[in-house]
């Protein structure tokens, strides 16, 4: 008896389909996989050009990492996100809120393989939300494209009845570059502070608690000015408010410099007023690092502690 012989034509024409089905599955599960291994997987989506030769794996960290903050506080700045690049090629970070209850510092940067990017918020006690959505891009021209959606909360203990006189106002502070009186290029820095109290607040002196890796406010020109913008070491003007009011703190060649972080509380050469629910702009002049002039820089950390009449003082902290 004659065997039948099938015809494999149409079984062959089926196999090569599945098999491209199954070869296009196992590249999207190789696509997608790093990113739908849960929170610290980083981009929740991602596109790769065809010949790209980023390497593919299951790290738990992600091709680019996060590293959220578990939260944020609220009437003050925090760090929000560092993103490692854990790609073979650099990269272009952008960090952007998902909100208008904020603003960010250091929100973006081109990351060379194995650099970080440490971004920070400033969330104001009076528009503070219970959590603070934003969104990571990243792209590597046109061979890598990464988005992440990512949340934290918002602490707001801080944001009591009886919170700080003086705050600093989110978003407010410019680092900047000054010639010194002795000709010199150092760095400066301002930065917006608000009375929050009912009543006006007299300031009388200050201490530079820390301000990235400076160690002093220094004095190297000629004999001291009076209150001048761009000469005194520490300059604030409010006049902003119904008072005219201006302070500033200028050192002498007997005390050249503001010691940075030593707990020595420096008086003002002229004490300055803000009055209540004003603003007053603080500067702050001539950086140095041992001596050698400082540049502030996106990132820094920075905490100044005032002193006012009544003999009670506050911290204002910030990262630039």
């Amino acid at each position: 008896m004659r065997a039948t012989r099938r015809s494999r034509s149409r079984t062959n024409g089926s196999g090569r389909h599945w098999q491209a089905l199954l070869l296009a599955g196992l590249v999207l599960v190789a696509l997608v996989g790093p990113f739908a291994a849960g929170p610290t997987a980083a981009f929740t989506s991602a596109t790769f050009d065809r010949g790209s030769t980023v390497g593919v794996t299951d790290d738990a960290d992600g091709l680019l990492g996060l590293d959220v903050a578990s939260s944020v506080t609220a009437g003050g700045s925090s760090r929000l996100v560092t993103v490692t690049n854990r790609l073979d090629r650099t990269v272009t970070v952008a960090v952007s809120l998902d909100t208008t209850a904020g603003s960010l510092s250091n929100a973006g940067a081109t990351l060379a393989p194995g650099e970080t990017l440490t971004t920070s918020v400033s969330v104001s006690c009076d528009e503070a939300p219970a959590s603070l959505p934003f969104t990571v891009e990243s792209s590597a021209g046109s061979q890598f494209t990464g988005t992440a959606s990512r949340s934290t909360t918002v602490d707001t203990a801080d944001c009591s009845s009886d919170s700080a006189p003086i705050e600093f106002v989110p978003g407010s502070a410019t680092p900047g570059s000054f010639s010194g009186p002795g000709g010199g290029s150092t760095g400066s820095l301002a930065l917006t502070v608000k009375n929050t109290e009912s009543t006006a607040r007299t300031i009388t002196g200050f201490e530079l608690r820390e301000a990235g890796s400076a160690t002093a406010l220094s004095f190297d020109g000629p004999p001291p000015v009076n209150v001048e913008p761009g000469k005194d070491e520490v300059y604030i003007d409010a006049t902003g408010g119904s008072t005219d009011s201006e302070g500033a703190a200028e050192s002498s060649r007997g005390d050249p410099a503001y010691d940075v972080g030593t707990g020595t509380m420096y008086p003002f050469d002229r004490s300055v007023t803000i009055d209540a629910g004003e603003t007053a702009r603080v500067s702050l002049y001539q950086f140095v690092s041992n001596g050698q002039p400082y540049g502030v820089t996106s990132g820094d950390r920075v905490e100044l502690t005032l002193s006012f009449q009544d003999g009670s003082q506050t911290t204002v902290s910030f990262t630039v």
